[in-house]
């Protein structure tokens, strides 16, 4: 198994035909994605990544500099540069994943096979929310009952929400100082989507994803709030076997071929 802080590998799959990098949401972590591993295809390895400051990595700095992410994320991903791939990110995980896409191809060469975005705007779109980062505790906590999915406990809860509260300030400001750069289409399918009562992104932003394609553009949205992938967790997972199991039947008929 690698040995990479920013790389979680949940289960090994030799076997697999193609790896998903899961991208987590503000203020969360790789476990997110733990769940995942006993519903998904075995031609799929799941590698989730984890950003500095919060689950195992507890005790390192917090890092709200993109492009040091970037850069840390693309320099891991060598150990795994043997296998196809596609991501998946939801919300500042969405960001994330594009910025790393193109850091990928910029010094691999690799595309993804697929990239599915979730619940987050295109990159281009200026923020229409609040600046988060810069609130003090209280309002903060206030605005994060917009997003209807912060655990309870922690925000009823001032000794976790003293844990809990400058890692989604570090996580939100990721997502404010956010600097858009033009960059080509990716010559990648993109599979948007979005939760049909989610305040934080409208539909027009999360079409507006529909540009950063020279492929297949689709968008799909599922009853919920900004985490509705939760309560919509088998299917989201159906549709990401789907994409596993197609790129695993074009590689057996090229073999054919």
């Amino acid at each position: 198994m690698n040995n990479h802080p920013w790389f979680l590998e949940y289960e090994k799959k030799p076997q697999a035909t193609i790896r998903l990098f899961c991208f987590h949401h503000s203020g969360g972590g790789a476990s997110a994605y733990y769940p995942w591993r006993e519903l998904l295809s075995p031609h799929i390895e799941m590698v989730s990544i984890q950003l500095p400051g919060r689950e195992n990595r507890f005790t390192e700095p917090l890092n709200n500099n993109l492009k040091d992410i970037t850069t840390q994320l693309r320099e891991g991903f060598h150990l795994y540069k043997d296998k196809p791939f596609f991501v998946f990110g939801h919300s500042l995980g969405a960001l994330i994943s594009f910025e790393f896409v193109k850091s990928v191809h910029q010094h691999y060469g690799m595309y993804p096979h697929h990239m599915i975005v979730s619940a987050t705007k295109a990159p281009h779109l200026p923020l229409r929310m609040k600046h988060l980062s810069q609130l003090d505790d209280k309002a903060l906590k206030e605005e994060l009952k917009v997003y209807n999915g912060i655990d309870e406990r922690i925000l009823h809860n001032d000794e976790l929400l003293e844990l809990f509260l400058p890692i989604i300030k570090n996580d939100f400001s990721i997502y404010e100082t956010h600097f858009f750069s033009e960059s080509q289409p990716l010559p990648c399918d993109i599979l948007a989507l979005s939760g049909t009562h989610d305040q934080t992104v409208t539909e027009e932003e999360i079409l507006a994803w529909s540009a950063y394609t020279s492929g297949k553009f689709e968008h799909l949205s599922f009853p919920g709030e900004h985490f509705f992938i939760k309560d919509n967790q088998k299917n989201i997972l159906a549709l990401i076997n789907q994409i596993g199991e197609r790129h695993s039947q074009e590689k057996r008929e090229s073999v054919e071929e």
